[in-house]
């Protein structure tokens, strides 16, 4: 085999294998849908309320935890 098959021959293989992979796609019909949510109004404003002040009164909690430094710190 000269140079010049051993080159053009993996070219050619790769230009087959590119006409080839198109045809064995199945082609769709229609143009996908956008997804249609599930759960639809508002969300629950009371509970995330709620949900808010225990984070913010947990986080206040912990600023008033004594740290207990000793003398050698």
């Amino acid at each position: 085999m000269n140079h010049r098959a051993r080159l053009l021959l993996p070219l050619f293989l790769a230009l087959a294998t590119l006409v080839a992979l198109p045809s064995l796609a199945p082609a769709q019909d229609t143009r996908p849908r956008a997804p249609v949510p599930s759960k639809t109004g508002e969300p629950p404003k009371v509970r995330n309320m709620i949900l808010l002040a225990i984070i913010l009164g947990i986080g206040l909690g912990v600023q008033f935890i004594p740290s207990k430094r000793g003398h050698q710190d």
